[in-house]
């Protein structure tokens, strides 16, 4: 179990410091319900066909649910799930994850593989606390759009419309940032669809090494900042990297619309979250600081260290830890277990709406999950919506800076969630669950 030593709120934000480094250098038909994902979280899988009672199945044998053959899967095909994750822990690539198939409203596969903490030889189990990281943006996202349905934003305002410190934002002449670059006024105020969807200007300050990224740096943006206003403060202050509407580039663009989240809705964006996602989805185990009665079920971080996988420590986790945490970061803040991100994941397949309660219209998913990037903004092909990224079979998705992935079908409505611990991140595991899962899938 990680372990929260008590020390200074300076100490602990260069410690985050060295986090932040190392992660940017690198939900119709019948539905899944709460007290059946309960079971799941307790450390079974269920099967529950429309008029049957949940089939608890026990945590160490192969999940798969008794009739994934009529979800239109090959169960055989799914078993090389299983031989793929225990051989890559085997081979040290992984030390544990989680992996979980939803199709139909039903699960497919759920599999729990290897251990959240080595040196403690404690399993993975269904109910691991995982750092999600960038899986936050689409719940952020999602916050956005509701209050957009209220009126309380509207998505091509400018964000200095809810931000004014943002008001006499300057933008680098050649939008490369370089050492001699004037800076020019913006031809186009930043909006609120900028920052979700990556064309604000804004950059992370660990993706590249312009004179912008290194004022990011400098400046300390989002490292030391005790609460998202100081993040917001300190962009104020540095010019952008590109012209606003113009460029797709990754970016802080999620963490400021947490903030103005804030501003629209009166609450901190940690309320928000609790009292309008996370509390009518059921979402019990997400949080920005895990509550120590649950500390116990954390997982461990671990790092390639000279080829081998070896435990991080404190520094990836002390914000999820302490107490005093007030720095609700929307881009990448939140820890989460399969479980819950499941939930919302079905809600956002489910056009908005989960177990009765609507949290978005569904014209909003439609807004969210269609292309939203202007002409020449992104490399040919490259899709991009209001929160997540899109392929060319219409799945959209998104993943976190320790390899933890989902990827949404609605043609076939089906869901992959994969979880693991691993940052920098490497070996695309994610992306071999999903690859093998769709093998399994009939045509």
């Amino acid at each position: 179990m990680i372990k929260l030593n008590q020390g200074t709120c300076f100490k602990r934000t260069i410690l985050f410091g060295i986090l932040m480094i190392s992660i940017f250098v690198f939900a119709s038909t019948a539905r899944i319900t709460a007290a059946q994902l309960i079971a799941l979280a307790n450390g079974g899988d269920f099967l529950s066909s429309d008029n049957e009672a949940a089939e608890t199945i026990a945590a160490d044998s192969i999940a798969v649910a008794v009739d994934a053959e009529k979800l239109g899967f090959d169960s055989s095909k799914l078993d090389k799930i299983e031989l793929e994750m225990e051989s890559q822990i085997q081979a040290g690539k992984i030390v544990g994850c989680s992996a979980l198939i939803l199709k139909d409203n039903k699960v497919a596969y759920s599999r729990v593989f290897g251990q959240r903490d080595q040196k403690q030889n404690v399993p993975v189990e269904f109910d691991t606390i995982w750092r999600i990281y960038s899986m936050s943006k689409p719940i952020t996202s999602v916050a956005v759009m509701q209050l957009a349905e209220n009126g309380r934003i509207k998505l091509d305002e400018p964000a200095s419309t809810y931000l004014p410190e943002f008001k006499e934002l300057r933008v680098f002449k050649s939008g490369r940032g370089d050492a001699a670059d004037a800076t020019v006024e913006c031809k186009n105020q930043m909006t609120v669809r900028d920052l979700l969807r990556h064309t604000s200007g804004l950059t992370y300050g660990f993706f590249g090494n312009s004179k912008v990224d290194q004022a990011y740096r400098r400046s300390t943006v989002l490292i030391t900042d005790e609460r998202i206003e100081n993040t917001i403060t300190k962009l104020s202050k540095i010019p952008l990297l590109h012209q606003p509407g113009t460029k797709w580039h990754y970016s802080v663009s999620t963490d400021v619309l947490g903030r103005i989240v804030e501003v629209a809705s009166g609450m901190t964006f940690r309320e928000y979250l609790q009292k309008h996602i996370f509390d009518p989805l059921e979402m019990k185990d997400t949080f920005f600081t895990v509550p120590k009665a649950k500390q116990n079920r954390f997982a461990e971080m671990y790092r390639f260290d000279g080829g081998k996988l070896v435990p991080v420590g404190i520094a990836t986790s002390f914000r999820f830890l302490a107490e005093d945490n007030a720095f609700y970061s929307g881009g990448g803040g939140l820890c989460s277990t399969t479980r819950d991100y499941v939930r919302f994941a079905q809600m956002l397949l489910e056009e908005g709406e989960l177990d009765g309660k609507r949290l978005l219209k569904k014209s909003s998913i439609k807004e969210m999950t269609k292309n939203q990037l202007p002409k020449g903004a992104g490399k040919p092909g490259f899709k991009f919506g209001l929160g997540f990224r899109i392929d060319n079979q219409g799945h959209y998705f998104w993943g976190g800076a320790a390899g933890t992935r989902f990827w949404i079908d609605p043609k076939n409505k089906m869901i992959t969630v994969f979880m693991i611990q691993i940052n920098p991140y490497q070996g695309g595991h994610g992306e071999r669950f999903k690859e093998l899962a769709y093998e399994a899938l009939r045509k």
